[in-house]
């Protein structure tokens, strides 16, 4: 399992897929992943490792029902809402229906995984040298300007050039530049993916031994500087909430930070700083078109809403209603998906939808909390907990600026695999001396 959860990530990393160009891949006047099939190789392995844990062990199911329970009430709403759209339903909706089981069954089994088997340190240290060598393909990429190439392009790297129409792109000093890709769809994809090598850099430096930091050191650096070279300000903010989240945890809890590992942390921030401060600085506006736009593309996903409160206009097809709630003629590039996670669920599942993902999120968050401050939990220990909570914070913040989460494979994958952890981790509570029974009993209702 250890080398299949390995292998799984390799996969997330670096997105194999066979896309199918169906007619509804142009139903937005182009081509759109947004409204495309594609089946990824991380389809392929979640569904395989979900099937070899299941098939020697009977008790999986039970086990797989008690954690999944906890999103009984969103599976619920899933299917009301997709039955109460069925007279209309189309291909894509069904895709959109089996994207969501797809991500029920990563979280049951990468819970499963990491609370029966010992993947956890085999899981965390592929997934940050993973991290690092996107990283350093961003590097290469912005060096370059232009993608790396070398056999990349079959592991998902994007063709990107300053020149192509639609590539994401910076102005500074009156001169365009590419944002790093690395093998993503989007930079802001390899941000959320950076964001967490980064907090686990720092993670895993706090716990290790001295020979290890220094490579602990050059991965927080290098992955800060791949972090910066996706220009993603939703990003920077998650970081520096991520770093805090974790310094502060250490120091209430086992005191292991000090001035020299706060320093190391200012140091990379500044010199990442002044290495590319023109760069930083053009992107210090909310006055740019990515952010207009931003705007633009909410306030027609609050429209939706408002025409649509209960059951929203149907999985997967707000990118279709785009034109007409902006009620002007759009280009098919600007029929984008409304860049908030929440909204757009609100949009295309209703209001109750959003409502019982704020519930789950907040139901993971609270436990995460909750198993900390008590230390009730026989898996989690401080410093696991306050990684799971800095990422799960990262997140929250992330899905406020932008949909991918929600929309794109690698991201919802990475949000439903941790959320799985963080069941597996406060899983198996028992009452601790100092623990209140309230406490425990809001734990474990």
């Amino acid at each position: 399992m250890q080398i299949l959860s390995a292998v799984f990530l390799i996969s997330l990393f670096f997105p194999i897929r066979k896309v199918f160009f169906t007619n509804s891949a142009y139903l937005t006047g182009a081509y759109s992943d947004f409204t495309s099939f594609s089946l990824y190789l991380s389809d392929i392995l979640i569904f395989t490792t979900w099937f070899l844990i299941i098939l020697p062990r009977g008790g999986f199911t039970t086990w797989y029902h008690h954690v999944v329970k906890g999103l009984g009430f969103l599976i619920f709403w899933l299917i009301l809402a997709f039955l109460w759209h069925i007279n209309n339903s189309n291909s894509l909706n069904w895709y959109f229906l089996l994207k969501y089981a797809e991500l029920i069954v990563a979280y049951g089994t990468f819970a499963y995984l990491f609370a029966k088997y010992e993947v956890k340190q085999v899981f965390l240290k592929a997934f940050l040298f993973l991290a690092t060598i996107q990283s350093i393909i961003a590097l290469a990429q912005f060096y370059l300007q232009k993608s790396v190439g070398f056999g990349l392009n079959a592991l998902g790297e994007t063709i990107i050039s300053p020149n192509i129409q639609g590539i994401a792109k910076i102005v500074s000093g009156g001169t365009t530049y590419i944002r790093a890709y690395g093998t993503f769809p989007h930079p802001n994809l390899l941000a959320a993916f950076l964001v967490v090598a980064i907090i686990l850099s720092l993670y895993l430096y706090l716990k290790s031994s001295k020979a290890t930091k220094i490579i602990l050191v050059l991965t927080f650096f290098v992955n800060l500087l791949g972090l910066t070279l996706t220009f993603s300000r939703a990003g920077y903010a998650a970081a520096l909430i991520g770093i805090l989240v974790i310094l502060t945890g250490d120091y209430i809890t086992t005191k292991l930070v000090n001035y020299k590992t706060i320093g190391l942390v200012l140091l990379s921030l500044l010199l990442v700083f002044i290495l590319f401060k023109p760069f930083i600085i053009s992107r210090a506006t909310l006055s740019d078109q990515a952010t207009t736009q931003r705007k633009e593309y909410n306030k027609i996903g609050l429209k939706m809403i408002a025409r649509n409160p209960i059951f929203g206009v149907g999985i997967g097809e707000s990118v279709l209603h785009m034109e007409q709630f902006a009620k002007k003629r759009l280009n098919s590039w600007e029929k984008q998906p409304i860049h908030n996670y929440f909204i757009i669920a609100a949009a295309e599942l209703g209001i109750p939808f959003a409502l019982i993902l704020i519930w789950v999120l907040f139901q993971h968050l609270y436990k995460l909390v909750i198993s900390i401050k008590y230390k009730i939990s026989d898996n989690i220990n401080y410093a696991t907990g306050y990684l799971l909570l800095a990422t799960l914070l990262s997140f929250l913040l992330l899905m406020l600026f932008d949909h991918y989460f929600y929309t794109l494979q690698q991201t919802q994958l990475l949000l439903w695999i941790v959320l799985g952890i963080i069941a597996a981790e406060t899983q198996n509570t028992k009452p601790h001396p100092l623990t209140s029974e309230r406490a425990l009993s809001k734990l474990n209702p």
